[in-house]
């Protein structure tokens, strides 16, 4: 006996520009009647059923039994055990959608019928259906359908263009051409990751064009060596606030490490470099003798009075803590006397950086 075992569905990318995931393709209902037809045709007639139908990795794979006892059957079995005829393909309904990595991706449906094909590349690789068994028809079709004086082109395209969109059937015409035009200006699922890597201090911002076209090549080759990062990133946040513990409270290490997750290693060293090391009694009493290396904040803890009795030292002071005279708030002046409040807003200390930059 021949073996008729066939691979129905993978999770290539199909002439309705879509992926169908393996997984989520719901075969039960279909188990329950599994008929076969011919080219998706259900007015031929069923010419024959499934058996072992199977999910093996990505692809689905199903056993054909065919009908011989109709003509169309014989005919079809006969081709296909002397291999003139080679593919099989699926009919879905009720599909859920949804974008991954910029591809349109059928997460969900139900398997309705699988057919034999002629040609398991063409627009007839996988059939999409709408309740009641009507097709959604692909371009092409739309094209044969007009060539052949078909009338209803023009509605069966509105509502392939609304199940591509995954909008609903009392959609306005209005509605789908803002819905396009805001895809339009949305980046790539690949782009948002690229930038997410970035802000995240996985990669260089300089390097955004080589990981942009690694992504879009091989985007499972770019998540894995962002996950590298992550994990290489992880032991140098730690071995981070290792060394700065003198500065780094142990209720605050959670804080720190957070900073360093969300906007990458270096943006953390650079907060914790700005910090001074908190001024404790024992250091003031022994700094009693030498005040010249006190700054303003030591004054302020420890002796306020001399700065009230001295305006002189306090106008010094100031403009030496503030480098660009007094009520400018720049990089300088919150690593100078807020470096906490500075680490704790890592958006704030970033356009302190930039403006810095700016300013060179």
């Amino acid at each position: 006996m021949a073996n008729n075992k066939f691979t129905v569905s993978d999770e290539t990318l199909n002439s309705y520009g879509s992926v169908i995931l393996t997984s989520g393709i719901n075969i039960a209902r279909f188990q329950r009647n599994p008929i076969m037809l011919y080219m998706h045709d259900r007015d031929k007639g069923v010419i024959g059923r499934w058996e072992n139908i199977a999910k093996e990795g990505d692809k689905l794979t199903a056993v054909a039994v065919f009908d011989d006892a109709t003509e169309l059957g014989a005919k079809v079995k006969h081709q296909v055990e002397s291999g003139f005829l080679r593919s099989a393909s699926i009919g879905i309904e009720n599909c859920k959608c949804e974008t991954i990595n910029g591809i349109q991706t059928i997460v969900e449906c139900d398997l309705i019928e699988i057919s034999i094909v002629d040609v398991p590349a063409n627009e007839n690789a996988v059939k999409l259906f709408k309740k009641g068994w009507k097709p959604v028809k692909t371009l092409s079709e739309l094209k044969k359908d007009a060539s052949a004086g078909a009338d209803d082109d023009a509605d069966t395209l509105r509502a392939r263009i609304i199940d591509v969109l995954g909008l609903s059937e009392t959609v306005t015409d209005k509605d789908i051409i803002e819905h396009v035009k805001t895809l339009l200006n949305e980046p790539t699922s690949v782009e948002k990751e690229v930038e997410e890597a970035i802000n995240n201090g996985l990669i260089s911002a300089s390097d955004r064009k080589s990981f942009m076209a690694m992504a879009k090549g091989n985007i499972k080759a770019f998540r894995g060596y962002c996950k590298g990062r992550k994990e290489t990133q992880k032991a140098e946040i730690e071995r981070l606030l290792d060394q700065n513990q003198n500065k780094v409270m142990p209720m605050e290490r959670g804080t720190f490490r957070h900073i360093g997750e969300r906007l990458g290693v270096e943006v953390l060293r650079g907060v914790l470099d700005s910090m001074i090391n908190p001024v404790r009694l024992s250091q003031a009493i022994s700094l009693q003798e030498d005040k010249s290396r006190w700054t303003l904040e030591m004054y302020r803890k420890f002796a306020p009075e001399e700065l009230r009795d001295n305006p002189t030292l306090y106008k010094h002071l100031v403009e030496h803590e503030r480098g660009h005279g007094a009520g400018v708030k720049d990089l300088d002046y919150y690593r100078r006397n807020e470096p906490e409040y500075l680490a704790a807003h890592p958006d704030l200390y970033a356009q302190l950086i930039e403006n810095e930059q700016k300013r060179k």
